[in-house]
């Protein structure tokens, strides 16, 4: 049966574009013909199944059916474009211990390249690397190096100059006694991102309006998030989400667990979703992250939603990232996200199909109707 969207505000029967062919598997859609005429409609209807009824996002069932889910966001890259400062303040609180550095070296260029090569990475796991590299050019560990005070003083006057642009004090303001340095490198880390995201720190694209969309359909959202408090706290006050996001619906891996409990462990997806009163099965999260897909995947998330619209995701790297989500590597089950979008507006659409089908008794796999897919505003990538 073929599937058709039909605009409820006039009689214009529109048809989704022909995808593309991929590689990996993967199925994007092509670029919309007509993209600015879809995204100024708010009422829509599709075919949520050939046995089903026609639905519209504004239908009073749809509404009553989404007041049966939750959306639980990752932060860091899905909600809060927050990945490429966080990066840029790793690279320069690294940069006078990359083994054999030289000033010259440490250019824009060099910084987003790494930042580029390393997002969605743990710290620790970046100072694992960079302690490595010194190991094999017979040079002391990073920690060593700082507590003796023998960085470069050529390279820091270059890092110096970076750390400004952030709000963090100069290693030499540092040293002199004019500021206060931390001994702990990796807490020095920790408070530095989020004295920096305090500033820095805003929404991804299409966020504030996603939100508003879901709070029309009734339904609720929280946050289920690896990053510790009060980074997150700090971020969402900078990013201006704190309106639908109070503390109690900050739900941290790092802060919330004794001990910790990282994606893709379950743990704070489960938290999020028994803190919504809603089931993991009735429940949708939005993931940019392989472990993120993976611990929402093992908390048995009813849809699993890849988000590749932040800064840190290069256009050159949207089809590979979406199939790393997809594949579901860090998933017990190797099950990732159900599809992957590019544009968060395109959330509540979703949302609404999938309350239908929850409401109908139906469970992934689904098959997105042809109609559903035609009126997304960005591209989107299938199995």
């Amino acid at each position: 049966m073929a599937l058709s969207l039909t605009c409820l505000s006039s009689s214009v029967v529109l048809r989704r574009p022909q995808p593309a062919r991929a590689s990996r598997g993967l199925r994007p859609s092509a670029p919309a013909a007509s993209k600015g005429a879809r995204s100024a409609r708010h009422a829509f209807a599709f075919a949520a199944n050939a046995d089903t009824a026609m639905w519209s996002i504004e239908d009073a069932e749809v509404k009553a059916a989404c007041k049966n889910v939750a959306v639980l966001f990752d932060f860091d890259g899905t909600l809060g474009d927050t990945e490429t400062p966080a990066m840029e303040v790793a690279f320069w609180e690294l940069a006078p211990y990359f083994a054999g550095v030289k000033p010259m070296e440490l250019t824009e260029e060099a910084m987003r390249t790494y930042v580029r090569e390393n997002a969605g990475k743990a710290f620790e796991h970046m100072v694992e690397a960079a302690n490595a590299d010194r190991a094999a050019a017979g040079l002391c560990t990073i920690e060593e190096l700082k507590a003796s005070k023998g960085e470069d003083p050529a390279v820091l006057e270059v890092v110096d100059q970076a750390r400004k642009r952030f709000g963090l004090p100069a290693f030499a303001a540092m040293r002199s006694g004019a500021a206060e340095e931390i001994a702990d490198y990796l807490q020095m880390q920790k408070d530095e991102t989020v004295e920096a995201l305090s500033t820095l720190a805003h929404p991804c694209p299409g966020v504030p309006e996603t939100l508003d969309k879901l709070a029309g359909l009734n339904v609720r959202f929280a946050i289920a998030t690896t990053s510790g408090k009060p980074r997150v706290p700090v971020s969402v006050v900078s990013a201006k989400l704190e309106s639908y996001f109070p503390l109690e619906k900050i739900h941290s891996g790092e802060s919330d667990f004794d001990p910790p409990k990282f994606k893709p462990d379950p743990a704070v997806y489960l938290l999020a979703a028994k803190s919504e009163n809603t089931a993991p099965e009735d429940s949708v999260a939005v993931e940019d992250s392989a472990s993120g897909v993976g611990s929402a995947s093992n908390a048995n998330m009813g849809l699993i939603v890849g988000y590749t619209g932040g800064s840190h995701i290069s256009e050159e790297a949207e089809a590979s990232h979406a199939a790393m989500l997809m594949e579901g590597t860090r998933a017990d089950n190797k099950i990732g996200a159900d599809l992957v979008i590019t544009d968060m507006q395109d959330l509540p659409a979703l949302v609404a199909f999938f309350a239908a089908e929850r409401s109908a008794g139906r469970s992934k796999p689904f098959t997105f109707p042809e109609g559903l897919l035609a009126i997304l505003r960005g591209k989107y990538y299938l199995k």
